[in-house]
């Protein structure tokens, strides 16, 4: 055993336990960095936070109203996508560059059937509004906008939000926001409308 033990850490014995070690160094790093990319962390990926984009939304849709902002790819490029009630009525669609907040994108933005709201035929569900019309008048009534309730949530949990929307109810509207907390906990945050109370606040797994 010692006469084993002494190869192993000469001659060949001392190239082949070296070349173990680096293989294993290698291994990890290589393991580590796949793990980011595989993982798509894409707050790391973005100079431009969530509220910097709302602002550049705004500068491009004066007196708009955003209803949702995520970040998101667009084909290959990783975007700030965000929804917005332009003064005219319209709905309009942006993508903004993640690096440098410039608008990649602007289009009209026509509601889906399926955005006139679910559950607004069942009289026991608290969600849904009916039409675009509805949405559009529940979405300008909401004295806290898409950046204040942002900024609510941020208090309550430290981190990197990466996407606010608007959740259309009967009763009480409500901001819904996602933000990866400084440990990489996931939360779901939910911010009134109308008073910019915070009033919920679900946390999940670690953000993959």
């Amino acid at each position: 055993m010692k006469f084993a033990a002494r190869n192993a850490l000469s001659g060949r014995g001392a190239s082949l336990a070296a070349a173990v070690v680096v293989g294993a160094l290698i291994g990890a790093v290589t393991t580590s960095v796949a793990a980011a990319r595989d993982g798509g962390d894409r707050r790391s990926a973005s100079r431009i936070t969530g509220l910097r984009a709302a602002d550049a939304a705004l500068k491009t849709i004066p007196g708009g109203h955003i209803e949702g902002l995520e970040m998101d790819y667009d084909g290959r490029r990783l975007v700030w996508e965000t929804d917005v009630l332009a003064v005219d009525g319209t709905w309009r669609e942006l993508h903004l560059d993640v690096h440098d907040g410039r608008v990649l994108a602007d289009q009209i933005d026509r509601p889906e059937v399926s955005e006139d709201g679910d559950g607004c035929d069942d009289p026991k569900s608290d969600e849904g509004v009916a039409g675009p019309a509805a949405q559009s008048a529940a979405l300008r009534s909401a004295k806290i906008s898409a950046s204040r309730a942002a900024r609510v949530a941020l208090e309550e949990v430290p981190g990197t939000m990466v996407s606010v929307d608007f959740e259309y109810r009967r009763t009480a509207h409500v901001w819904e926001i996602d933000i990866t907390a400084e440990n990489g906990t996931a939360h779901k945050l939910k911010v009134d409308a109308a008073s910019g109370a915070l009033v919920a606040n679900i946390s999940g797994g670690g953000d993959d």
